[in-house]
């Protein structure tokens, strides 16, 4: 049977338990979750839903019933399918919110919500992430999506966000660093071709030295 992606009703469905008081507070939202399972997904070693559910949750939800158990935990799931589905198909990669940063320091948009959750990905797997001469081009690769993330405070990361225009430009980078990140770490040298273009805004060498706020 061939793999059905989740309509808009199935999505509604996750993205509403998720923010519903049956989750733990620090449960992720759909979008975060998203943006971790993107990560997930690009990671070249397979990580078990044994392994990520835990981190999505924060804790056990309070399900009303087996039936919603099954339900959420299989969106969950094909979610997670679709995500790898769509790197593979190596199109544009859809962020689903708009790219735009929160208008204040306390107010996080969706754009900077699902790039927190790819970084928490990349934390979880980041052994895999830099390893030998890819090393400095992930880290670049990163950059945009570390801007956009409230997680760093990298002198680079910070200089470019005291520019709104410098910040915008970087992050409109997103979807298509994303589909780079997967040809580096999930294809071979001969499949993937040549190396992909340096950001804009590349230089950054802090892969390892990220400091993460709670």
């Amino acid at each position: 049977m061939a793999h059905q992606p989740l309509d808009d009703l199935e999505l509604d469905t996750l993205e509403t338990f998720l923010e519903s008081d049956r989750v733990h507070e620090e449960c992720q939202n759909f979008v975060m979750a998203h943006g971790f399972l993107t990560a997930l997904a690009i990671c070249p070693v397979t990580i078990s839903e044994a392994q990520w559910l835990p981190v999505i949750f924060e804790d056990t939800p309070e399900f009303e019933s087996e039936k919603q158990q099954k339900q959420i935990l299989q969106l969950l799931s094909r979610l997670s399918l679709d995500i790898q589905k769509e790197l593979e198909s190596e199109d544009e990669f859809i962020i689903p919110c708009e790219i735009e940063m929160g208008t204040s320091a306390e107010e996080l948009s969706e754009l900077q919500e699902w790039a927190t959750g790819f970084m928490e990905g990349v934390f979880m797997t980041e052994q895999h992430w830099f390893e030998s001469e890819k090393e400095e081009v992930i880290a670049e690769l990163l950059l945009p999506i570390m801007v956009a993330s409230d997680l760093f405070d990298d002198e680079e990361v910070v200089q470019i966000r005291q520019s709104d225009k410098l910040t915008q430009s970087c992050i409109e980078q997103i979807p298509e660093v994303v589909t780079d990140l997967f040809l580096v770490l999930r294809t071979e040298p001969e499949k993937r071709g040549p190396a992909p273009a340096r950001s804009k805004h590349a230089g950054n060498k802090q892969g390892k030295n990220k400091k993460k706020k709670r």
